[in-house]
């Protein structure tokens, strides 16, 4: 699998609100806030390591309190990495899911994309099971499956899928 970065969602609502950056200068996660649903996607790119995750959770924070959104969206596809090492989980248990809860009330879901094909470290179920019991939480390996299970948290305020965002090929 290429680790090239896919297209991003397109939607004539859809406004791309911050890249974060790894110490090398590459793009690390992309954020794209969806107004209609209220979700903020965030697309991680590259190999991620815990320290870009504790580095991109700091961005995300900050842009979770901004925008307030109702569905936390993660597309890992395009990403590799072990960022559930050490280094990642306790920050994200003592800072992060801490600062999400407290500071975004709003937020009714978190969803993680993953591809099929690649394996996952244990290290990073760890993570996943973390958010797992704190968050209303899912992964999904499929795009569209991860949408419509965002469309059921949102549908209250946004016309049932006419927000869908188009999905790349």
């Amino acid at each position: 699998m290429s680790l090239s970065r896919r297209p991003t969602l397109t939607h004539p609502q859809a406004r791309h609100v911050h890249t974060t950056y790894d110490s090398y200068g590459a793009a690390v996660a992309d954020y794209t806030w969806f107004p209609g649903p209220q979700v903020l996607y965030v697309r991680w790119h590259g190999h991620v390591t815990g320290d870009e995750l504790v580095r991109a959770a700091h961005t995300g924070l900050r842009l979770n309190q901004h925008w307030q959104p109702r569905v936390l969206f993660h597309d890992l596809r395009g990403s590799t990495g072990e960022w559930g090492e050490d280094s990642a989980r306790p920050w994200l248990e003592y800072e992060w899911v801490p600062g999400i809860q407290s500071q975004c009330p709003n937020l009714r879901g978190i969803v993680t994309l993953f591809d099929a094909r690649m394996t996952m470290p244990y290290a990073n179920t760890l993570i996943i099971s973390l958010l797992d019991q704190q968050f209303e939480f899912r992964v999904f390996y499929s795009l569209l499956s991860a949408w419509r299970w965002v469309d059921q948290r949102t549908r209250p305020h946004a016309e049932p899928g006419a927000w869908f965002p188009a999905l790349p090929a």
